[in-house]
């Protein structure tokens, strides 16, 4: 039986969603069930059909899969849902105690990472530029059901972001002190052209967000 399916080409292709799935259903599986469930996650396929491909071409789509979602990812801070656009929190440095708080509980897991990027990116509201505004933070509520369908390389961007910072802080930690740590991280990283203009990230926050994205990476 000839088996036709759309294999993604980017992590653009592939929701959060979608990679959440992924994680749950193969979650304690190896072998031969692990890629054809793997298949039938991101590919959005179904199981049965699945089965129904040739040993071969289900090597082949495997390893392309495993490839693409171990790449690493560009940040990127605004980026459309259909018509909706939703912006990185601007400045992070003044985010509220209840940003805050929420971030630094979803941010450890995946299943809860559509919340932990409901807190960092929200509606665009306005426009002049570059610069832009985004809605109040009010909760993740009915945002973190939206961002289930953000691309996979958004939320993987962000993650990687963060967890970057987080290991050039203790890097830095380890060779000097925390005012020059807090300098050099200041100056060398949140400044570039990577990190966006405005953005604007204390060591404190840093340091508090460092053990849940250890345990997200491991």
């Amino acid at each position: 039986m000839k088996v036709t399916l759309t294999v993604p080409d980017s992590l653009d292709e592939i929701t959060l969603k979608q990679y959440k799935h992924f994680l749950t259903i193969t979650k304690d599986l190896d072998g031969e069930f692990f890629k054809q469930r793997m298949i039938e996650a991101l590919c959005n396929v179904k199981f049965t059909r699945v089965r129904m491909m040739k040993r071969k071409d289900v090597n082949e789509v495997v390893n392309h899969l495993t490839e693409l979602i171990n790449r690493d990812c560009e940040f990127k801070h605004r980026f459309f849902i259909k018509d909706m656009e939703f912006g990185m929190i601007p400045d992070l440095e003044n985010m509220t105690s209840g940003e805050f708080g929420d971030l630094t509980q979803y941010i450890g897991e995946w299943q809860t990472m559509n919340k932990a990027m409901a807190v960092l990116f929200r509606p665009i509201k306005e426009k002049r530029g570059d610069k832009y505004s985004i809605v109040d933070y009010e909760g993740t509520g009915a945002t973190a059901e939206l961002l289930e369908f953000m691309p996979l390389s958004i939320a993987k961007g962000a993650m990687f972001f963060f967890y970057n910072l987080t290991n050039e802080l203790t890097n830095a930690i380890l060779h000097s002190t925390m005012a020059e740590a807090q300098r050099e991280i200041l100056q060398s990283q949140l400044n570039s052209e990577t990190s966006g203009d405005g953005t604007n990230i204390s060591t404190h926050l840093l340091e508090e967000m460092l053990e849940n994205l250890t345990k997200l990476q491991n």
